[in-house]
């Protein structure tokens, strides 16, 4: 794929789908299998930081790349000038340095409340989060909501909807059948469809985690419908992390190039599976053909009498 920006801001959200699939999601599962907490104060405090640090940075990406889309489509002579390389990886670096300072908080309230019972061996101990005021969480929780959901969904939605007014409302030549297509006409093509794979990767991001900041929301304002909800929130958190793993598949089916790069490497290693094989092979017929050629002489030591060889 070229080194451009958009290259780039994918890049970094297949990083943070993975980082989500590698750090976040075996704690989440083995919290709802074990239903206790197992893996210690660090990791208490360490995997829920680490799980905001990965949202907020998917989530500003998100908001990066419509900028970028929207930039490349509305003003493609100055795209370039805008999301240079150097830019790009400058924007990146401040979306995960604004995401790390966002969820400071978490690392410091989370810590393992233990209870004097044990079961099956296993002490009783869950994660929480311990705020100095029930109003310090509220106010937190609202202000995550906004930032990681509603401001760049807005924003996302704003920018989305000018996209699609340029894309599939202005420029309909594109949509024309047997008609001559230039060579602009098959660059905003190709913008079209990497602006509908960016709209829903967003679309997908934003049903996935509604849930969870719901009943999140809910938790934390109602007393009464958080002891209903309880059971729900371990499943709205893994919906939220499966967001991670529908996006590479969206990158497989929805970004030619991308499947380009995939096909190119599958047929690499196969190529190399073959390779090594038929060297293996060689090597095996190489020293049967040696084992052959010395079988003779072999058979003529061995017919040789007893006497003769004393002699």
């Amino acid at each position: 794929m070229r080194s451009n920006s958009a290259n780039y801001f994918l890049v970094n959200l297949a990083v943070a789908d993975i980082l989500v699939a590698v750090c976040c999601i075996p704690m989440t599962v083995s919290e709802i299998v074990f239903q206790v907490w197992i893996f210690g104060e660090f990791m208490c405090k360490i995997t829920g930081y680490l799980q905001g640090i990965y949202v907020g940075a998917s989530v500003l990406t998100i908001v990066c790349m419509s900028a970028d889309r929207f930039v490349a489509i509305r003003y493609p002579m100055k795209n370039r000038q805008i999301f240079t390389v150097t830019k790009t990886k400058q924007l990146i670096g401040i979306t995960w340095l604004l995401a790390i300072a966002v969820m400071v908080p978490l690392i410091l309230v989370r810590k393992v409340d233990h209870y004097d019972l044990v079961v099956n061996d296993m002490p009783i101990s869950y994660c929480v989060e311990q705020w100095p005021s029930h109003n310090h969480r509220q106010i937190y929780d609202i202000f995550l909501f906004c930032f990681i959901y509603i401001i760049p969904g807005t924003v996302v939605l704003l920018l989305y909807s000018l996209i699609g007014c340029r894309l599939w409302v202005k420029d309909a030549r594109l949509g024309r059948q047997n008609s001559y297509i230039t060579n602009e006409a098959k660059m905003m093509l190709s913008r079209r469809r990497l602006a509908l794979m960016m709209i829903i990767i967003s679309i997908l991001f934003a049903i996935c985690w509604l849930p969870y900041y719901i009943l999140n929301i809910l938790m934390v304002f109602s007393n009464r419908i958080s002891k209903q909800v309880i059971p729900l929130y371990p499943f709205a958190l893994l919906l939220g992390h499966s967001n991670s793993a529908q996006n590479p598949i969206l990158y497989c089916f929805m970004h030619r190039k991308f499947k380009e790069c995939i096909v190119r490497i599958v047929k690499c290693q196969c190529s190399k599976i073959r390779f090594e094989r038929q060297i293996t092979i060689s090597k095996g017929y190489s020293s049967q053909k040696r084992g052959g050629a010395d079988a003779p002489f072999l058979q003529k030591q061995d017919s040789v009498p007893l006497e003769h060889q004393q002699t």
